[in-house]
């Protein structure tokens, strides 16, 4: 690994840190708590790393390496979305960051929790590994929760006819998960991917400067630079549809558009009701007065 930060080279050891992803065996995570300076291929984030091809087991189906970008606090997951990074190319990812506020006020709100401490797919991944130790008797690379467990194996034949299981009844067991809420906060990437060769002019110089074949260059070298596309970002609020205040309001627009009356003549009416009609009766007087009196003429 060597790591870039805003242009300025990075201590590896001090911003990566290992996780584990399901079967694809040891990721690791960049943190930092720097903030990007500047959009564009100069900013961000950007590492080299080589591949060491030479140690892949027989059945790595490809070669190169998948990237996420997360929420900070979140874990990578084969449920989130990823890009591929392939060997000998100069790969971008441009990011585009959305700031999401949901509606948390009942009975409006659809979500609950907040990112990263809950959400969907942390949710199923944790019913995924419940299910998992209670019908397998092994834990997934990724389970923390029971270190005494032992690890599923892909070679074990019970662990693989419970594997095959679990596929068949996947829908079932996300299903009753109760992971069907997003969170009521989140910050959302969304990147796009853009490829380039690496020069040959590059290529020769390295195989020169560290004894090694272009070839393996070819195979084993990857760079990756991930920032921003603009300093600008995209926040999306949920509210009501309709305040208290404006539900009145609608109220009274409607009345005055289909009988005729306002809200002040409500209280007009009211008001004639009380003054000449009711208060005079709790004075003893039992004659009516106001709309509708009768009198009589002496």
């Amino acid at each position: 690994f060597t790591t870039w930060f805003n242009g300025i080279e990075l201590n590896t050891s001090e911003y990566w840190r290992p996780a584990i992803v399901s079967d694809m065996g040891l990721c690791w995570v960049f943190h930092t708590n720097q903030t990007v300076r500047r959009p564009g291929f100069y900013g961000g984030l950007k590492f080299w790393m080589t591949l060491q091809q030479d140690d892949y087991e027989e059945f790595a189906p490809w070669a190169g390496a998948l990237v996420w970008t997360l929420q900070p606090g979140s874990e990578p997951t084969v449920l989130k979305a990823s890009n591929g990074a392939k060997p000998g190319k100069e790969t971008f990812f441009p990011m585009d960051y959305t700031d999401v506020q949901r509606e948390r006020t009942a009975p409006w709100a659809r979500c609950k929790g907040e990112a990263p401490q809950y959400t969907q797919s942390k949710c199923r991944n944790t019913c995924y590994d419940d299910w998992v130790r209670e019908n397998c008797g092994c834990r997934n690379l990724q389970d923390t929760s029971d270190t005494s467990l032992r690890f599923c194996e892909r070679f074990n034949e019970d662990d693989t006819n419970c594997f095959n299981e679990i596929l068949d009844l996947q829908d079932e067991i996300l299903g009753n998960c109760g992971c069907d809420l997003p969170p009521c906060t989140e910050q959302l990437y969304e990147t796009t991917l853009t490829e380039l060769d690496a020069s040959e002019t590059l290529i020769a110089s390295w195989s020169k400067e560290f004894n090694i074949t272009e070839d393996y260059i070819r195979k084993n070298f990857i760079s990756v630079t991930v920032n921003f596309k603009s300093m600008q970002y995209d926040k999306l609020t949920e509210s009501k549809g309709m305040t208290f205040a404006q539900l009145l309001g609608a109220i009274g627009g409607s009345m005055g558009f289909f009988l005729g009356i306002s809200l002040v003549s409500i209280f007009e009416l009211l008001g004639d009701l009380i003054g000449m009609r009711l208060i005079p009766r709790l004075f003893g007087h039992k004659k009516l007065y106001g709309v509708g009196a009768h009198y009589k003429l002496s």
